[in-house]
């Protein structure tokens, strides 16, 4: 400490300004009186506060958030005073309407909102209704002149409240700007600014060329004709004002926050609407919004707190004071103002704020799918986190300025490291919208080479509803496209290693939270955060640290003990199946070198029940259960019990009992999950094969398989089904499908009762059994891994594994057809 410092320990504060014999230093000296001389508190009624204003919504403030909930609490003040008797009903008062925190520069008029921007948004959206509603007053059905100037001055009132002159260019704009995501400055014409400005100026924001159109199966994507709609944008302006309506079919991105502001629009006219209409003539309709205009101006009070003068640092001291004392906001909306807090007196600030303004729109501004990505990634960067719910929970004292009682470090405290934390977190985006997007498209993926294959794994991966993978899958995809050493193939090894391993954890009937550890301390492992550097041999070293690590932990999974287990399950999950028959079916493309005019999409394929969940399609012949179990031979030992179910079936649910209902539920569900739920009752078609009739008899059936050429035929789970590799008689198919076709010409009236006996006898628990085997198989193939040498056996004797799948399964529909089952 220099000799001339003055510290507390030496020097006494004098805030009464008298003599004393000791060091003083007077408390005006001591400190800036920021708060003391800068802060003013007034009690203002909304009009006033709205007056020759303008405002202002800073950029670390949150982004419009109210829902239905909030405007519902601020209209019920609202209705108590529209269905008033004004003069006998004392239970009316005036309405304290809570504070409202601006700052202001010297010598100017615009305040920014620390605090009150949610109200004071609602608050304008509400007078713009009312405004809108007396300007649709058809004044010539108005008697009384009064009562027309009283409309007239309020139209004129609300208008100087709700827009200022900008320039004889630009014309009236709204006093109230709103955060860039609601009303883009960098825009011609902001979303809210629109909204505010009426019809033509909506039309004119939806026709902009400054609109984007993206594909319509984004998240975030909304038809600009329902846009129209949801703006109330009338048939006579669209025809006044002629724009190319060609776009109105086009997609366009809305942010979450533009939907609430939409929703609190919509909400108030529809209110405001409803006042309207419960008047008797246009003098009571104009009466009653005059009134309730002025008294939401007049009769609503404000807390109003002024800063003038402030520093940056201090409006934000001001607003985290708030928020730490209970004011909801959530927690994007503390990242966000931590991060333009952080950047405050940097040269670079706005290249960093725009750069968290990048991720907040990559997200729509859905808070969700934001927390989702930070949490990845900061369990990525982060070496104390071990999981992506622990990171989530981490969010703000990573982006935080200062030390917190938690192990994770605050990122934004030192400006070399806050640049560097978001240097990454905007780098990763677009890598992790790749590898989560259910839609991923093929020209999606930056890679080089195996496109097909990757995007393929990853439409399947997002498919099976577990996200544990995500931040070991986002640092490796990240590091093989900025590598220039790295592969796309060797990432489709990795990604079908952890398929392969998730594939098994479904198969076993494991919960996702086994690999919830797994795949971050894999990243921290072999340092593939992008703050480190690379390791050498990643992709083959973490595949195998994954196999060993599972197989260490998880021994189900894996060896003899995994086929025991596929080999007796029950109730297969039906989206499981489905993209396991997908997998199967697109690597026998590839083996046969017909992927590319083959492959399956998996967004758009369908799995069939052959054996129909809707067990009775005609109750006085119920041909699936009959020929399914072989009634008619009386061999299968619960052949009673499905007889049983089928007169109970047959009789109304009024004249069962109780008993008896429950009896015919339980045989019903033992059948589904026994038979009709089994890895061999399912087909896999592509949507355009998905019947219209998947409930009706095998014969009736086929033909519809089959009228998609070979489409049906290629697909390898399919093969049973087939004159070629399965059990069909070839002759008899033809026949089949050629009689149908001849119905269809209406050149014959029905199928051959020959050729429908046999093609409706085929579908029996034997013949189930026997495609089972092979479909068991298949499944073993694919999900083998190549690191653990000949692990089921195959390679070595793919006859005696067979055989062994074969008799397992004998045993175990042998307890499925016995009476114990039931």
């Amino acid at each position: 400490m220099a000799d001339n410092d003055r510290t507390l320990y030496d020097t006494y504060i004098d805030y009464d300004h008298v003599d004393l014999d000791i060091t003083s230093v007077a408390d005006h000296v001591a400190m800036q009186q920021i708060a003391g001389e800068n802060f003013e508190m007034e009690k203002r009624t909304l009009a006033e506060i709205l007056s020759d204003r303008t405002f202002k919504v800073p950029e670390y403030q949150r982004l419009f958030s109210w829902k239905k909930k909030h405007h519902r609490q601020l209209w019920s003040d609202l209705e108590q005073f529209v269905e008033a008797d004004l003069i006998d009903d004392s239970d009316i008062s005036d309405v304290f309407f809570s504070s409202m925190y601006f700052a202001v520069d010297r010598d100017s008029n615009t305040h920014e909102v620390i605090d009150g921007q949610q109200r004071l948004t609602s608050i304008n959206i509400l007078l713009l209704s009312i405004l809108e509603e007396l300007r649709a007053l058809d004044t010539e059905s108005i008697q009384q002149e009064t009562i027309n100037q009283l409309r007239e001055g309020s139209i004129k009132q609300i208008e100087s409240l709700l827009y200022r002159f900008e320039n004889p260019l630009k014309g009236d704009v709204p006093r109230l700007s709103l955060n860039k995501h609601d009303d883009d400055d960098d825009a011609d014409l902001g979303f809210f600014e629109a909204l505010m400005l009426g019809p033509e100026a909506r039309l004119e924001y939806l026709c902009s060329d400054e609109r984007e159109s993206v594909d319509g199966r984004r998240g975030d994507s909304t038809r600009i004709s329902d846009l129209v709609e949801e703006f109330r944008i009338s048939d006579q302006v669209i025809e006044k004002r002629d724009p190319d309506t060609s776009s109105f079919s086009n997609f366009t991105p809305i942010y979450d926050s533009n939907w609430r502001l939409l929703n609190a629009y919509n909400f108030y006219k529809n209110r405001i609407k409803e006042v309207v209409d419960a008047a008797d003539d246009t003098d009571s309709k104009a009466l009653a919004l005059i009134n309730l205009s002025h008294y939401i101006q007049n009769s609503y009070h404000v807390g109003e707190f002024i800063i003038r003068n402030a520093a940056p640092d201090f409006r934000m001291q001001i607003f985290e004071i708030l928020n730490d004392r209970g004011l909801e906001l959530n927690k994007i909306d503390r990242i966000r103002a931590a991060v333009v807090n952080a950047f405050f007196d940097a040269d670079d600030r706005q290249e960093y704020v725009n750069k968290w303004e990048d991720i907040v729109v990559a997200f729509a501004t859905d808070d969700n799918q934001i927390d989702d990505y930070l949490s990845v990634y900061l369990s990525i960067v982060e070496p104390e986190i071990e999981t992506v719910g622990e990171a989530s929970a981490e969010l703000t004292n990573a982006f935080a300025t200062r030390n917190l009682e938690s192990d994770v470090r605050p990122r934004l405290r030192h400006l070399d490291d806050a640049r560097d934390f978001l240097d990454h977190a905007h780098d990763l985006v677009q890598c992790y919208k790749d590898i989560t997007n259910s839609a991923l498209e093929l020209t999606d993926l930056a890679l080089e080479e195996a496109h097909e294959k990757c995007q393929e794994v990853l439409v399947r991966l997002n498919d099976q509803r577990m996200n544990q993978w995500r931040p070991f899958i986002l640092a490796l995809y990240h590091h093989t496209v900025t590598d220039s050493n790295a592969s796309g193939e060797q990432l489709y090894d990795v990604l079908d290693t952890v398929e392969k391993l998730n594939f098994r954890r479904l198969l076993v009937g494991e919960d996702p939270n086994i690999f919830q550890e797994v795949f971050i301390e894999t990243v921290h492992r072999f340092s593939l955060s992008p703050e480190m550097e690379d390791h050498e041999n990643v992709y083959d070293d973490s595949c195998r640290h994954l196999i060993d690590e599972m197989r260490s932990s998880n021994p189900s999974m894996f060896s003899d003990r995994f086929v025991d287990i596929v080999i007796q399950a029950q109730a297969w999950n039906p989206q499981s199946a489905k993209l396991l028959f997908g997998k199967i079916a697109n690597e026998h493309f590839r083996e046969d070198g017909m992927y590319v005019e083959r492959r399956l999409n998996m967004g758009s394929i369908h799995l069939e029940h052959v054996l129909p969940q809707s067990l009775i399609h005609n109750a006085d012949d119920p041909i699936w259960l009959t020929e399914f179990f072989q009634l008619n031979d009386d061999e299968v030992e619960i052949a009673g019990a499905i007889q049983t179910y089928i007169e109970l079936y047959r009789r109304d649910d009024d004249e069962l009992s109780e008993d008896e209902r429950q009896r015919r539920d339980n045989i019903e569900e033992f059948i589904i999950q026994r038979f009709v739920n089994d890895l061999g009752n399912f087909l896999l078609l592509r949507d355009s094969d998905n019947i219209k009739a998947s409930n009706r008899p095998l014969a009736e059936k086929m033909p519809q398989y089959f009228d998609t050429g070979e489409d049906f035929r290629s697909i390898h789970p399919n093969r049973y089904f087939t004159e070629t590799e399965g059990v069909i008689d070839r002759r008899k198919l033809e026949d089949l499908l050629e009689q149908s076709r001849a119905i269809q010409r209406e050149e014959r009236d029905e199928i051959d009762p020959t050729l429908v006996d046999y093609f409706n006898s085929l579908w029996t628990y034997e013949a189930l059994q026997d495609r089972r085997v092979g479909l068991l198989e298949d499944t073993l193939d694919i999900v083998e891994f190549e690191q653990l040498d000949d692990e089921f056996g195959l390679a070595s004797d793919r006859d005696g594994v067979r055989e062994r799948i074969r008799m397992q399964t004998e045993r175990e529909f042998e307890k499925r057809l016995s009476l114990r089952s039931l």
